[in-house]
């Protein structure tokens, strides 16, 4: 009969060696873990006139060019959608406030299935926007949807990146701060007026000020402004006319940073005071949304390499 005879040398290095295998499974697995966290989706998009950004987007076999927004809560779709049969019901209405500061309310439905690029989203809020004149077949992007994710628009290179986990700035402007899960806004400084301006990426404005805001009023007074043109639109309402007033401001801070000679515009028929991408479309975006509670979701405005 055979036996085997393990000298207490052997018999360690054999135990050394069992030990050694789960370890090296770890350390082999770990940068595989570290670079699924890290996996970033770049998208392509198309950009109009004024800078808006436009993706790639799939519903159902419909290809549509989807307006990347950051106001609005819910995805809005065009009427073709509800008209399709693509919209589930829900029973349920969203409610808003008007300009008038009354109440406004829309049905709200469900989409199923949209594909951003390679990215799938499931079953979001959706109401129908009749304000897309130009295309029978096409919506923006809500809050709800842009919070599931850090997005950096490189707009040298009409890039969009995405991720779960945050984005650094290579060369940051300015950092914007603001609560999760909400629009981002940003504290404007004119006439010595401190306001609260929505960054909106899914408007084509510059600094666009509501007549009927403390600041827009107080910038009417001290530039003594005359109404540069008006525009009627049925877009939104039966007919709507809209006063504009333009200036150039010699010296207004954004975010506590001043800005020389800037242009703005006031309307009589903007409910809020909006920073579209008429200013933000100068630079590298970043949006990094935090899941933290005690930790606020931020906007990054990078400089570009070619302005």
């Amino acid at each position: 009969m055979n036996t085997l005879n393990f000298s207490p040398k052997r018999t360690l290095t054999f135990l050394l060696a069992l030990s050694c295998i789960p370890l090296v499974c770890l350390v082999s697995a770990a940068p595989a873990q570290a670079q699924s966290k890290k996996e970033v989706t770049r998208i392509a998009f198309k950009k109009d006139k004024f800078n808006r950004i436009f993706l790639p987007a799939k519903v159902d076999k419909d290809t549509i060019a989807l307006l990347f927004a950051t106001y609005s809560k819910t995805l809005r779709l065009t009427p073709y959608f509800y008209e399709t049969r693509q919209l589930w019901p829900s029973f349920e209405r969203l409610v808003s406030t008007d300009k008038y500061g009354g109440p406004h309310s829309k049905s709200l439905y469900y989409l199923p299935r949209i594909e951003i690029g390679p990215l799938k989203f499931r079953n979001e809020e959706t109401v129908i926007n009749q304000a897309f004149p130009d295309s029978i077949a096409t919506g923006s992007t809500g809050t709800l949807m842009v919070y599931q994710y850090n997005w950096k628009i490189n707009n040298d290179r009409n890039e969009m990146l995405v991720s779960k986990t945050p984005f650094s700035a290579d060369q940051a402007y300015t950092t914007i701060s603001y609560k999760n899960n909400t629009f981002p806004t940003a504290v404007v400084n004119i006439s010595k007026v401190n306001s609260e301006f929505i960054l909106d990426l899914g408007s084509g404005a510059g600094f666009l000020l509501s007549s009927s805001t403390a600041i827009g009023q107080a910038v009417i007074e001290d530039y003594h402004l005359r109404p540069a043109r008006t525009v009627t639109s049925n877009i939104h309402s039966d007919k709507l006319v809209d006063t504009i007033y333009e200036a150039v401001i010699p010296s207004m801070t954004f975010n506590g940073i001043t800005l020389k000679n800037q242009k703005i515009v006031i309307s009589s028929a903007a409910p809020h005071n909006i920073i579209g991408t008429g200013f933000l479309g100068n630079y590298n975006v970043i949006l990094n949304n935090s899941k933290k509670r005690k930790i606020q979701s931020s906007m990054i405005l990078e400089k570009r390499l070619v302005n």
